[in-house]
């Protein structure tokens, strides 16, 4: 669907060049919800924006099915972004228009479709977002999530192919996010759409997304399946975004004097989460087996669950321990 190569974005300030991209390369297949992730500043903002050209690239390309869209003049840039919806943080209705006529805009401003065909995809529109009974009113009157949901209803109006959301729940309560990314998921396995999503939040990333790249300077840094990025994250600026959305006391693994044995990690990913394999190892085992802390949740559609133990026992009972996991697909990390 998407394949950006080599990509750069250079801003002139004050006769200076600053980087806002750096080389940027990445894949996003058709019909996955992709997550961009990174701290305020890094360039996720600009990347998301060189998709639809709103912001043009220093040099590099960007191929959207096989074709580069840097090249494209004035008329099919017009019909490339006709084929692509966007939604905002900060909404960015129409206050003069009621919901209905803030969806019908893009409808009309097209010239393709006639009154009848628009007033039938507008009311198509606000049943899949819930707002059918709230068509007549105008923005002021709604929640922001109800704002937000105008606005996807409007991203959806000519039936594209690719969703790009802007930070689209950043400026939502967290249970207003939570619903808005439930619909953002029911969209796309509705319609197939491909959805590109930026954040600042790893929870964001955990709850909808298939795959992820983490941006920071620039550069992206760390990139891969959303479960293989979170659970095991590689670059520093990864394992920060990871450890401010989880649960684990990251000091309890640095007061190693309060513990005899080894401090482990165990990772168990899918159906083995809600199994009782580690009470089965301790049943057989001399060796000692305390759970510190741990958490059970889902990445997307997949369940997984974190512990964090303390080993204590000989060596050699330690290493059979260490063999029953691998022989259950238990992943483990001694950290002290």
């Amino acid at each position: 669907m998407i394949r950006i190569a080599h990509l750069h974005k250079n801003y002139q300030v004050d006769n200076h060049d600053v980087v806002a991209l750096s080389d940027i390369n990445l894949a996003i297949e058709s019909g996955e919800i992709f997550g961009i992730i990174g701290r305020s500043g890094a360039g996720k903002s600009t990347l998301i924006r060189t998709l639809n050209l709103l912001e043009r690239p220093t040099r590099g390309q960007i191929f959207i099915e096989n074709e580069d869209i840097t090249t494209f003049d004035s008329t099919r840039l017009h019909q490339l972004r006709q084929r692509i919806g966007m939604i905002f943080q900060h909404f960015n209705l129409l206050n003069a228009k009621t919901v209905a006529a803030n969806v019908d805009w893009p409808l009309k401003i097209t010239g393709k479709y006639s009154r009848h065909e628009r007033a039938a995809r507008v009311d198509e529109l606000l049943e899949l977002v819930g707002l059918s009974a709230h068509r007549d009113k105008y923005p002021a009157q709604l929640s922001g999530g109800q704002k937000q949901r105008v606005g996807i209803a409007r991203a959806l109006a000519n039936y594209p192919r690719l969703l790009l959301c802007d930070e689209a729940t950043s400026a939502l309560d967290p249970e207003t996010t939570q619903s808005i990314l439930h619909l953002l998921l029911d969209i796309n396995r509705k319609l197939g759409l491909t959805i590109v999503l930026i954040t600042h939040e790893m929870q964001v990333i955990r709850s909808i997304c298939d795959r992820v790249a983490v941006i920071d300077n620039a550069r992206i840094v760390e990139s891969g399946n959303v479960t293989d990025v979170f659970l095991h994250p590689q670059h520093a600026v990864t394992q920060s975004l990871v450890a401010e959305s989880n649960s684990f006391d990251t000091q309890l693994m640095l007061r190693a004097d309060q513990f005899n044995g080894k401090l482990v990690r165990l990772t168990f990913v899918g159906d083995i989460t809600y199994q009782p394999i580690l009470s089965n190892i301790a049943a057989v085992s001399a060796a000692s087996i305390t759970i510190l802390q741990g958490t059970i949740a889902r990445i997307k559609d997949t369940p997984y669950g974190q512990l964090l133990v303390e080993l204590n026992g000989s060596a050699d009972e330690i290493v059979q321990v260490f063999a029953s996991l691998d022989h259950h697909g238990i992943r483990h990390e001694v950290l002290q």
